[in-house]
This record gives C-alpha cells, sequence and structure tokens, in this order.
C-alpha cells in the first residue's frame, strides 16, 4: 500500500512542478486570476481525491494507519499528521450561494469534484451555478494547499524511511506495440528471446546475404560507417583520432574524447545493428538503429514501436561528399540542433 502511494505521489509531483502555485492567501481573491492558477489548482484538486476520499484504498487516513504498523516508533508524529488532516477537512468555511444555500468547504469542493470535472451530476452544476466563479476558486484553492501539505509531509516522511515506488520490473521480454493489430505475421522471433514479442521470424543465412546484397550504394556507406563507429569505440584503447573522422565537423568539439560515447555504448548488452537504413524526407539525414540483447539477427515485416532502441543519426549536408556521424541515443534532425 505504502509503495503505491509513493508510486503515484512520484506522479502527482510531476504534474505538480509543472502547473506551479502560489502558497499565499493574497491573491486568492484576486478577480484577474489567470487560467495557469485555475488549472494549476483544480488538475491538483483532481489528482488528491485519491487520498481524501473515504472510498478509495489511498485514502490518507488509512495510509495513515499502515504506516503506524511499518513504523510502529513513529506513531505519535503518525498521529499528529492525521489529526491536522482531518482538522483541514473540518475547517469552518462556508460559502453562501446566490439562493441562500450554506456549504460548508467540504460540500463546496464535493460540487466541484463531481459537477465540472469527474461525474457531471446535473444537480452539482445547478449548484455551482448560483455561486461566483471567484469565491468557489478561493475555497478550492485554500482545500488543495492545505490538502498538498499533509500529503507531501507523509510522502517525505516515508521517502527519508525508504519506502519506494514501483519500479519497472527486468524485463524477459521487450514491451512492444504492434501498429498494424491485423497483421498476419507470427511472433516467430527464438533466436533472440528477448525480442520475442515482437511480429516477424528468425533470420535466415539467405535473407542476411540478401539485406546486404540489397542495399543502395549509399545504404552500404551509412550502415558500414555505424558498424566501424560502434566497433572503434567498443575496443579498450580506440582511436580518438579515427573516431574524429567519422563524425560530422561542427559536432567534433561535442563528443569530446569520445569517453560519454564508449560508456553508452559499452552498456548496451549483446548490441545489434540493424540493417534497415532510414531517410528522412530531405534525404540530408539517415538513421541506423541498434538494438540490446540481439543473439541472433530477425526480420520484421509490420510496423512496430519498442522503446529500446538507440539511433545514430547522420548528416551529409549539400556541398558533402560523404556522410558523417551527427548525433547517438535519440533520432535528431540536424536542422534543428
Amino acid at each position: 500500500m505504502l509503495e503505491l502511494f509513493i508510486t503515484t505521489m512520484i506522479e502527482y509531483i510531476r504534474f505538480a512542478n509543472y502547473l506551479p502555485l502560489s502558497n499565499g492567501d493574497e491573491n486568492l481573491l484576486d478577480s484577474s486570476f489567470d487560467e495557469n492558477t485555475y488549472i494549476a489548482v483544480h488538475v491538483r484538486l483532481i489528482l488528491l481525491r485519491k487520498y481524501t476520499s473515504k472510498r478509495d484504498t489511498m485514502f490518507f487516513e488509512e495510509l495513515i494507519n499502515e504506516s503506524k504498523k511499518v513504523f510502529p516508533q513513529d506513531s505519535n508524529a503518525l498521529d499528529n499528521m492525521k489529526l491536522r488532516f482531518q482538522m483541514i477537512n473540518g475547517q469552518a468555511l462556508e460559502q453562501i450561494l446566490t439562493d441562500g444555500t450554506k456549504l460548508n468547504l467540504y460540500e463546496s469542493i464535493e460540487d466541484v469534484m463531481y459537477g465540472l470535472f469527474l461525474h457531471a451530476d446535473a444537480n452539482r452544476i445547478a449548484r455551482l451555478s448560483k455561486s461566483n466563479i471567484i469565491l468557489r476558486l478561493y475555497c478550492t484553492q485554500k482545500y488543495v494547499i492545505a490538502i498538498e501539505a499533509i500529503i507531501l509531509e507523509l510522502y517525505s516522511f516515508l521517502r527519508e524511511r525508504n519506502v519506494l515506488e514501483i519500479s519497472e520490473t527486468n524485463h524477459i521480454r521487450a514491451s512492444i506495440i504492434s501498429v498494424d493489430a491485423n497483421a498476419l505475421s507470427l511472433q516467430q522471433v527464438h533466436n533472440s528471446p528477448y525480442w520475442r514479442n515482437l511480429y516477424g521470424h528468425d533470420m535466415t543465412a539467405d535473407e542476411i546475404k540478401a539485406a546486404f546484397e540489397d542495399m543502395s550504394p549509399e545504404k552500404k556507406e551509412v550502415y558500414f560507417l555505424a558498424h566501424s563507429f560502434l566497433e572503434e569505440l567498443e575496443k579498450d584503447e580506440y582511436s580518438i583520432e579515427s573516431l574524429r573522422t567519422m563524425v560530422y565537423k561542427s559536432t567534433q568539439d561535442d563528443w569530446g574524447d569520445f569517453s560519454a560515447a564508449a560508456t553508452f555504448v559499452r552498456k548496451i548488452q549483446n548490441r545489434g545493428t540493424s540493417t534497415s537504413v532510414d531517410f528522412n524526407e530531405g534525404k540530408y539525414a539517415a538513421y541506423v538503429k541498434v538494438l540490446p540483447h540481439v543473439d541472433s539477427g530477425f526480420v520484421t515485416n509490420t510496423p512496430q514501436v519498442v522503446a529500446d532502441v538507440k539511433y545514430i543519426t547522420f548528416y551529409k549536408g549539400i556541398s558533402d561528399v560523404n556522410w558523417k556521424i551527427f548525433a547517438f541515443g535519440a533520432p535528431v534532425d540536424p536542422h534543428e540542433k
């Protein structure tokens, strides 16, 4: 349960950092509030809901109870957090609508949550129509700021005690997306077990031979440059001079002594280089894929997306005679760098 909380809070903090919000009260009744404030408040409200609803497994008070079981020596501090959480939800703040209806803070928050964002509840939206958007935002922002602070306090408490998030497991096979779900291809990659989820098959000797015979001279130039580059970087004592001749002149200083590139390559276990060379629309950039865990060659014939692929980007300007390596990692457009 606590690991789930940490995992979801990491995502919450990602959103919160992207949508900053002032912690002060000075602008809460500013009639000229901007859309950024409105969005920041309500995104937080939606994401915090799983910690504030008694019906949710991540309800804050249940998280406190679970934390006390794991860290009984900190029961007093945890009880204090629970008490302050209850005080936030029970604070005496009343909103009076244009028809005289009185709503406490909890009711005001519920109307916003289930009227506008989750359920489109007709009765709640009818009540919202009788409120003032500035005053409604005032209530919501005060609530969100207070609740966020106490929940972040519990997050920090657990992090300090080395409670970890649920992370990706060591993958036995690559996770993929098949773009053509109705493809007739079968999953017949056997000799590279990590890639068995791919729709394709093991490469035969004839297919390996044909792959190179069918390459255009330009594709061969790019492919063999990629091969030489990777082979050189994997040497215990690689030649900086040789590597500098392979990379594009304007990027040579960016590579430094190539130690970072060498480390990057050596971390790719059982590296395999695709025989497919792709060009961009303008034909000034080319790309070669580099894959990990390739024990034997394989062929794919349908569009598929995988996350483990690295790219060597090549560039050839109008006045250039040969292709040169421009970047290694994610694919880039040389004209946009």
